[in-house]
């Protein structure tokens, strides 16, 4: 869906070569926090609340472990909570987790054919088909949704599982569990997120992929054109959402968030043959350096508007937009430059890929990255 199968299967050798250390250490986060088939889904859907994953004294977010249902640590005075308000909001993450390690189990199943990965990325699917349908759309906070409280939480959710799906379908024979994920999830889930369009809205950029995504999988064009051509499509936000610097209208911080669900609906639009504006999407490629532009001199982003104050451009998920970027235009220097400072200096630490919830914002203290993400610099 997003890479052809020769592209796909070119990569085969760089993951057993150059970069097979970053596959080693994807494959050794899936080893360590799912190491059998037997996925986990929380029977209950996630519940937005005051008081729910934040610390009393100090105001933060709770970390997000996914080990770890019932007991949450905040980072600033290390005292734990429990109690169901604090799990409701840790299933919010898990959920958005739990997909995103099917997309990283279904491309090692690309590229490590050998691997369990396969399996394991089908049994996690097979266990969120099972219990879609039996979340309850109700008790929501910004539009209808079964697992969350807001559409775009689903629409995150929703994408990954197609992006998953789509990668092992991609050359395989057919398998009982392709039908099953689109029947129990991707055609109801896509018609509940297509009947709450937030226009304007950076939620809506990610509303937009999650169906341009559902529609190429389910072979549904008059999904994939209004999710590319509608109000609130890829042409839309790339005319209205972005400035003519490639920033996004709404500040710093939500830039970040809906230039990557851009990038989607850019690489879907693609992927569909769908021809979009070359002055928009030039526009579009001037976004990858915008963060840059805009960082304060400790490398972090402006905390304008309600954005949260001190969050460091040093995070792994920052390092892959740019490089998405790089790997468009080669030879943007402000790109390798930014990638330079992220992978030569600053403070050693976990830089936390293990614990990421998709794309939904989670920023952690910067470190210096290395290569893979997380390896060398986790030791």
């Amino acid at each position: 869906m997003l890479l052809s199968r020769s592209a796909l299967d070119a990569r085969m050798a760089v993951a057993s070569g150059a970069l097979a250390p970053l596959a080693d250490s994807i494959a050794a986060d899936l080893d360590r926090l799912l190491p059998d088939e037997s996925a986990w889904v929380p029977p209950e859907k996630a519940r937005l609340t005051r008081r729910g994953g934040r610390c009393e004294r100090d105001g933060l977010l709770l970390e997000f472990d996914p080990r770890s249902p019932r007991r949450h640590r905040c980072p600033a005075c290390d005292t734990w909570y429990e109690g169901e308000d604090h799990y409701r909001w840790w299933v919010m993450g898990y959920q958005l987790w739990l997909a995103e390690r099917a997309v990283h189990a279904a491309v090692l199943s690309r590229l490590r054919p050998a691997g369990r990965h396969a399996g394991l990325a089908r049994a996690i699917l097979a266990a969120l088909a099972d219990r879609y349908l039996t979340y309850p759309n109700a008790d929501n906070v910004l539009g209808p949704t079964r697992p969350f409280f807001s559409t775009y939480l689903e629409s995150i959710w929703l994408l990954h599982v197609v992006v998953a799906q789509s990668l092992l379908e991609l050359g395989a024979a057919p398998h009982p569990l392709d039908g099953r994920v689109r029947e129990q999830i991707v055609e109801p889930s896509s018609r509940l997120v297509a009947s709450f369009n937030e226009g304007d809205s950076n939620r809506q950029v990610w509303n937009s992929a999650a169906l341009a995504a559902s529609g190429l999988l389910l072979g549904d064009q008059a999904m994939v054109e209004e999710a590319l051509d509608g109000p609130g499509g890829a042409g839309w936000h790339l005319s209205h959402g972005l400035l003519e610097d490639g920033t996004w209208y709404e500040g710093e911080n939500y830039h970040l968030f809906a230039h990557r669900g851009l990038w989607y609906l850019v690489a879907l639009a693609a992927s569909a043959g769908f021809p979009l504006d070359l002055e928009l999407v030039e526009r579009f490629d001037r976004g990858f350096v915008a963060p840059l532009l805009t960082a304060l001199p400790d490398f972090t982003v402006p905390a304008r508007r309600d954005s949260q104050y001190g969050i460091s451009l040093r995070q792994w998920r920052l390092a892959e937009s740019l490089e998405l970027g790089l790997a468009r235009h080669p030879d943007a220097v402000e790109l390798a430059a930014g990638l330079g400072v992220m992978y030569g200096d600053g403070p050693a630490g976990d830089p936390q890929r293990w614990r990421s919830t998709a794309e939904a914002e989670r920023n952690v203290p910067g470190v210096r990255l290395t290569l893979p993400y997380g390896g060398a610099a986790r030791q």
